[in-house]
C-alpha cells in the first residue's frame, strides 16, 4: 500500500498551484499525555501522541495541499532528549512516516489521488518521547507539542502543555517565606505594635502550604504559598504605615520642641542687644530658623509618600530627618545655654554710662560745689558752738 501511495505522489507532476489557508475550522485535534499526571518532576520521561484529522471528509485534499505543491506540517517542543515519529496516513492510500529528533520537525503532506479521485489525507501523527526539564520555579508551564502548518493560522491547531514541579523550589520559599514572617513578627514586637490576630491568615495558609507539600498536590501548594506572600505583603505593608506614622507624630513633635526653643532664644536675644557678639547671635539665630523651615518642607514630601502608600520609602525619609532634628536640637540647646550664660553675667554689673566732655566737667563742678557748701556748713557749726 505505501508503495501505492509513492507511485501515485510521484505521478502528480501538474503546475504547483498555491495553498489555501486553513484555521481550526478545518482540524480536529486528538493528545495525549503519558504518564497522565498533574504535575511533573524534572528528569522524568514522558510521551505525547499528537493526532491532526480533517473536521469532515470535504477537508481531506485541503490538509494535504495542492496538486504538485505538498502542505508542511512543523512540531516544537520545550523538552530535552525529543524523539519524534511522525506520520502521514492518507485516505485509502498507505501511510509514510519519519523519525526524526530535536526541539523542532517538521514532515510534508502531498497532494493524494487514485486516478481522478482525489482521496487527500486521513491524519497526520506526531508522536513524542522527550525528558522534562528541570523549573527554575515552583511551577512552570511547558510547551510539550507546538503544531502548526504551512499557511494556517496561528491558532489552527491547539498546543499541549505539562504543569512541572520544582520541590526544592517549594521548600525553599516556605522557608523564605517562614523567615520573613519571622523577621517582621519581632520588626513588630519591637514598635509595640504585634497582633497575634494579624498574623493567624499568613502563618495557616504557611501551614496548608506544608501540608499539600507533603501530600504531593503541587497546584495547592502554590497556591497557598501565593496566598501566604500576598498576605505577608499586605501585613509588610500595614507593619510600615503603623511604623511611619509613630515616627511622622515622634518627628512633629520634636520640631514642634524645636519651634518653642528658637522663640525662648528669640527672648534671650532681646536681653543681649548691647552685647558685643550680638550681630553673631542673631545670624546664628537666622541659621536654626532656616534649618527647622527645611525640615518642615521635608515633612510635606513624606505626606505625599504616606499618601501614596509608599511607607518604606516615607520611613527612610522620616528617620533621616528625625536624625538632622536631633542634631538641630542639641546645637540649639548649646545655643540656649549661652546666651543664657552672657544674659546673666550681664546682669551682675551695671554699665556706666558714656558721658561727654562738657557733661564731665559739668559733674565734676557740681560735686566740688557741694563738697564746698558741705565744709562751710561744718565750719559755721563750730563757730556758733564756740559762741555758745
Amino acid at each position: 500500500m505505501r508503495l501505492a501511495v509513492l507511485i501515485s505522489l510521484a505521478l502528480l507532476s501538474a503546475p504547483a498551484l498555491a495553498l489555501e489557508t486553513l484555521s481550526s475550522k478545518h482540524f480536529s485535534v486528538e493528545y495525549g499525555v503519558s504518564p497522565r499526571e498533574e504535575c511533573f518532576m524534572g528528569g522524568e520521561k514522558v510521551s505525547v501522541n499528537y493526532e491532526i484529522s480533517p473536521k469532515s471528509s470535504a477537508y481531506r485534499a485541503l490538509l494535504g495541499g495542492e496538486e504538485g505543491n505538498a502542505r508542511s506540517y512543523y512540531f516544537k517542543t520545550q523538552l530535552s532528549d525529543a524523539s519524534w515519529r511522525l506520520v502521514v496516513n492518507y485516505y485509502q492510500g498507505g501511510a509514510w512516516d519519519e523519525a526524526k529528533s530535536g526541539g523542532e520537525v517538521s514532515i510534508e503532506a502531498k497532494y493524494f489521488k487514485i486516478g481522478e479521485d482525489v482521496k487527500g489525507i486521513e491524519k497526520v501523527t506526531a508522536n513524542l518521547t522527550a525528558v522534562v526539564p528541570t523549573c527554575s520555579v515552583r511551577l512552570c508551564n511547558l510547551t510539550a507539542v507546538n503544531a502548526s502548518c504551512e499557511e494556517c493560522e496561528s491558532d489552527a491547531l491547539p498546543g499541549v502543555r505539562i504543569c512541572v514541579a520544582n520541590e526544592n523550589a517549594f521548600r525553599n520559599d516556605l522557608r523564605s517565606l517562614r523567615a520573613k514572617l519571622s523577621e517582621l513578627e519581632q520588626k513588630l514586637r519591637a514598635e509595640g505594635l504585634y497582633s497575634e490576630e494579624d498574623f493567624r491568615k499568613v502563618k495557616d495558609a504557611a501551614e496548608s502550604a506544608e501540608n499539600y507539600l507533603l501530600a504531593r498536590n503541587f497546584l495547592r501548594a502554590n497556591e497557598k504559598i501565593s496566598e501566604a506572600e500576598s498576605l505577608l505583603k499586605q501585613l509588610a505593608d500595614l507593619t510600615n504605615k503603623k511604623i511611619a506614622e509613630n515616627l511622622y507624630s515622634e518627628v512633629r513633635s520634636k520640631l514642634d520642641e524645636i519651634q518653642s526653643m528658637l522663640v525662648n532664644s528669640s527672648l534671650l536675644l532681646e536681653k543681649l542687644r548691647a552685647h558685643e557678639n550680638y550681630s553673631r547671635f542673631l545670624l546664628d539665630q537666622e541659621a536654626f530658623k532656616n534649618e527647622l523651615n527645611a525640615l518642615r518642607d521635608s515633612i510635606k514630601n513624606v505626606d505625599s509618600l504616606m499618601n501614596g502608600g509608599k511607607f518604606t520609602e516615607a520611613i527612610e525619609a522620616l528617620n533621616r530627618i528625625d536624625a538632622n532634628a536631633t542634631s538641630l536640637k542639641g546645637r540649639l540647646n548649646d545655643f540656649i545655654s549661652l546666651l543664657t550664660s552672657e544674659s546673666e553675667k550681664q546682669a551682675s554689673w551695671i554699665p556706666l554710662p558714656t558721658l561727654s566732655l562738657t557733661h564731665l566737667a559739668f559733674l565734676v563742678a557740681a560735686i566740688a560745689a557741694l563738697a564746698i557748701f558741705v565744709a562751710l556748713r561744718l565750719r559755721r557749726k563750730r563757730k556758733w558752738d564756740e559762741l555758745r
